[in-house]
């Protein structure tokens, strides 16, 4: 199989970018994916294990992106988007420190899913690394704006369904943490 990142997430998952990130090379984290391949779940919303999946790598080399609210100080607000045609939304960061990584999940879209989606792909790769998600908890619940983006079927998302257990889940966790102001 072949991993490769997709072009979203590359420049996200950097020291400095305000995202989770690896301080290994690509090989070291394609091996970590591959020697993890048989724990890989079934990805948030989605049907088939085969479109979507988590793979939980361990969190060694990992860094998380998260401030308790308990640990913030020094909050910004700004307005922005993700990338161009992106509708805009309020996003909140801090200082403080982050969180542990103790589990990291990377999250890999298939071809198929890719091409069935209308999404570019960005590489000849059986499977697109999407996010790393490096977290002080073991399921962390998606974030609501990206379950909103997703449901809604809105430019940058990828169209799912989700109980209301898993958006009460979402809001709660999240109304606990910020992000960490890069």
């Amino acid at each position: 199989m072949r991993f490769g990142w997709s072009d979203f997430a590359i420049n996200r998952h950097k020291k400095g970018a305000g995202y989770s990130y690896f301080t290994g090379n690509d090989e070291e984290l394609f091996d970590l994916i591959r020697n993890n391949w048989d724990k890989r779940t079934i990805g948030h919303g989605t049907d088939s294990i085969d479109k979507v999946c988590l793979v939980p790598v361990p969190p060694y080399g990992f860094h998380c992106n998260t401030v308790h609210i308990n640990n913030a100080n020094d909050l910004h607000v700004e307005i922005t988007s993700r990338r161009e045609g992106e509708e805009k939304h309020v996003k909140v960061t801090s200082g403080g420190d982050c969180e542990a990584a103790n589990f990291v999940n990377i999250v890999l879209y298939s071809k198929e899913e890719l091409i069935a989606s209308g999404e570019e792909r960005s590489g000849n790769y059986d499977w697109e690394i999407v996010c790393i998600i490096a977290s002080p908890v073991e399921d962390e619940p998606m974030h609501p704006l990206a379950m909103a983006r997703n449901q809604l079927d809105m430019e940058g998302g990828s169209k799912r369904e989700y109980t209301s257990e898993q958006w009460a889940e979402s809001v709660w966790y999240w109304s606990q943490r910020v992000q960490h102001t890069a």
